[in-house]
This record gives C-alpha cells, structure tokens and sequence, in this order.
C-alpha cells in the first residue's frame, strides 16, 4: 500500500510539472479577449496551486477519492489548450434537454461564454447578467475578491486556468421571476475547463438560479461557484451534474450568508465517471437558514464524493443537510457532513442526513456525519443509514402484478424522489424538471 500511495505521489508531481509549464506559456500568450485584471489573480492562484501540490489520499477530506487520474487528464488537456468549439456537439446536447420554461438561459462551452447559444436577457436593473470577458477592472477584481477562497487547491487551479466565467447580480428589493438556468457543456474534446459562477442576491432580494454540468466523451471539468446572499434575502440554488460516463467533475460552491436569509440548494449527480463536490455554507448572522439537500445515482464502476461544511458563527441560526446515495453494480459513494458551531452561535439548530441505498452487493459507501460544538443552547443531531430496497415493499408491488423490475424502480423513484420534493412548494415547475431528468437515469441505475 505504500509504493502505491508514492506511486500516486510521484504521478501527481509530475502531472503538476506540466501543468506548470501550460501556464507559463498561458500567462506568456494569453487567449484573446483575456481581460487585464485576470492576470495577477491567475498568478496568486497559480502560487498556491504550485506549493500545495494535488490533494492526496492521506490528506484526510480526500481519504476515499485518489485524484491522481484527475491531475494527468488535467496536465495532458491543459497542455493542448485552447481548441476550437464544436458548434455542433454543443447545439445537440442543448437540444437534448428537457425545457425549463420561462427561463433566462446562459450557455458557456468548454469554459467560454457563449451569447449565440444563450436566451438575451432585456436590460433590466432587477438583474445584472456579467460574463468575465467583459467585465471592466473594478468589476473583475470585486468578483475574484469576494470571498478568500484560492487556499482551495482545487480553486485556486480554477483560477490559475479561468477563460471566462458569469457575474450575477440581484438587486436590493427585487424578485427576479424566471429562473437563472446557467449551462456550462463540455463537447468532448480534450479540454480541461475551469467554470465560474458568481453569484450575488441583494439586500430582501429572491433568485432562483440553476447550474447545469452537461457533456461528451472524455472531459474534465473544474467547476467553482461562490454565492453571497445579503440580509433578508432568498435564493434558490440548484446544481444539476449530468455529464459523459467517461468524464470527470470535481465542483466547489462557497456560500456566504447574511443575517435573516434563507440559502436553499439541492445539488445532483447523475454523471461522471469521477464526481467531487464539495458546499461550504458560512452562516454568518443572526437567524440565518440554510436548507441543503442532495442526491447521486451512480451505477458501473463510477466514484461520486460530496463533502459539506456549515459553519454556524451567528446566533439562532439553522441548518438541515438531506443527502441520498443510489449505488449499483461496482459503484462507490462518499460522504462527508461536518457542521460546526462556533463560540456565540447560541440558539442554534443543525440537523443532519445521509441514507443510502445499495442496489448490489459490490457497491460501497462510505459514510462521516461530524459535530462540533463550541458553546451552548443548541439543538444538533445527525445520523446516517445504509441498507437495500424493502423486500416487504417489493413482495406487496409483486402481489399485484408488478413486474420484478417495474417495481424496483418504483421503490428507488420514490427514494429519491424525496429529495427533489424539498424544492416543489418553492418552484413546482423546477421540481417537474429534475423528475423528469431523474426519470431518464432510473433504467441504467436499477
């Protein structure tokens, strides 16, 4: 086990080597339209990236994921970069898509801004839709600067490499009606795209915005989200995780949360042969709430990792964190749920789930609900369970006629069917699109 844990070291080290190299004659010959302000901040990134090396499997957040796959296809891709645009992949895979009605949609591929692809959006004042490449310097430096996330190593190689990304602004007092559907496709070429979403809900402001991961072939995507909801605000936040079989995905989201706000996400993974996202939620005033829910469904011999961390560092704040696991075949899954409650976060109320249903024998999960608390007056628990469909339920669906497979995807329906029903009383048409998408996967998963 040793000389493979250094065999892995040794690869990783080297594939940064190249890595290095990409970016020195990235910053050399920077891709047209690259704004100015960039630069210094792919620099600091790069550093950071640069001395803290890939994470390693002994680092104890990555104890059950090895990215050293992920940081070879990361140097050989970045090596060949930039490619030209298959306009036709993108388009299928568009079109491929159930419609989201209503929506204000933004499509990016390979990491680049793409307004031929995209729904225009009106000037409106409620709502500030900015793509990085034509972000002016003030703009660009208070997007890079928000929040001081590059220790992040998987964030600051987002930075290091970023073409292109979308600043979204809700102004103060203002309900944006139609969501934000933010598509980022990777057409299947050897890129390794880096996408960026940022996202900024005014003071009582309400968004709904959608962020949705598709692709082809053998890509590799970075992806990182940072999110600030200001006092008294709502945002409805839906990360949606669809891509190729052969592809590999690892995704951060940084969230901020101010005083009387309510954060609700649901994050879902269908896709990838590789998937790592990771939700930090800072619930920094008083009477903030987060609502986090979370589904995969993975089947083969793919790996699928969520880590999440809620900080309560205010008083009478509350969290709840809900993730399903749907494993078959050789599939494995991760979780990691840690909320901490800091010194003067009295009042608190955190709650925690994970349940996880394996559908074979093979597949594995494996699972850490965490608390730790540092004051008093609170109200925390947390728990985590894994069996196999009811065989109870399964003998009553067969009694009536059910054939043996109708009724084991009806089981596994309604268990996951659960998680997306969190969101239906905020967004009823939102929820019949994530069914409808879940639905596709149910005959591969059962």
């Amino acid at each position: 086990m040793k000389k493979i844990i250094q065999d892995r070291d040794t690869r990783s080290a080297a594939a940064l080597t190249t890595i290095e190299a990409a970016f020195e004659k990235l910053q050399a010959e920077p891709a047209a339209g690259t704004p100015a302000w960039l630069q210094p901040a792919r620099e600091m990134a790069f550093a950071n990236l640069r001395d803290a090396g890939f994470p390693r499997v002994k680092d104890e957040d990555w104890k059950y994921t090895n990215l050293t796959g992920f940081a070879e296809r990361s140097a050989a891709y970045l090596e060949n970069q930039p490619l030209a645009v298959k306009d036709k992949t993108a388009t299928v895979l568009l079109g491929d898509l159930p419609i989201l009605e209503n929506q204000i949609r933004i499509v990016f591929v390979n990491g680049l801004y793409r307004p031929d692809l995209s729904i225009a959006v009106q000037p409106d004042f409620d709502l500030e839709l900015t793509p990085y490449s034509t972000a002016d310097s003030s703009t660009g430096k208070n997007i890079l600067h928000q929040q001081p996330i590059d220790h992040n190593v998987m964030i600051a190689l987002n930075t290091a490499f970023l073409a292109d990304g979308l600043a979204v602004r809700v102004a103060d007092n203002k309900k944006v009606g139609k969501p934000i559907h933010v598509i980022f496709i990777a057409d299947g070429q050897p890129c390794a795209a880096q996408p960026r979403l940022s996202i900024n809900v005014g003071r009582n402001a309400h968004a709904l915005v959608v962020q949705h991961h598709i692709s082809m072939g053998e890509s590799l995507t970075n992806a990182v989200t940072t999110i600030n909801c200001a006092e008294q605000s709502q945002l409805l936040f839906v990360r949606l995780q669809n891509e190729s079989e052969q592809s590999m995905h690892v995704a951060n989201q940084v969230v901020r949360v101010a005083a009387d706000s309510l954060f609700n996400s649901i994050s879902i993974d269908f896709g990838s042969q590789l998937a790592r996202n990771d939700l930090v939620v800072d619930l920094c005033g008083e009477r903030a709430q987060a609502n986090l829910y979370g589904l995969f469904m993975t089947n083969g011999q793919r790996h699928v990792d969520n880590h999440l961390r809620v900080d309560h560092h205010a008083a009478h704040t509350t969290s709840q964190e809900i993730y399903r696991g749907i494993l078959n075949d050789k599939a494995r899954g991760v979780f990691n749920g840690k909320i901490i409650v800091h010194t003067g976060a009295d009042g608190t109320d955190a709650q925690m789930s994970n349940r996880n249903l394996l559908l074979s024998e093979q597949a594995e999960i494996d699972t850490k609900p965490e608390l730790e608390i540092y004051t008093d007056d609170i109200k925390c628990a947390h728990g985590a369970t894994t069996g196999q469909l009811d065989m109870n339920s399964m003998f009553y669906l067969r009694a009536r006629g059910i054939p043996e497979a109708s009724a084991r995807m009806m089981l596994v329906s309604a268990f996951a069917q659960e998680i997306i029903d969190h969101i239906r009383s905020a967004s009823p048409a939102l929820a019949d699109y994530l069914s409808t998408q879940m639905s596709k996967q149910l005959p591969d998963i059962t």
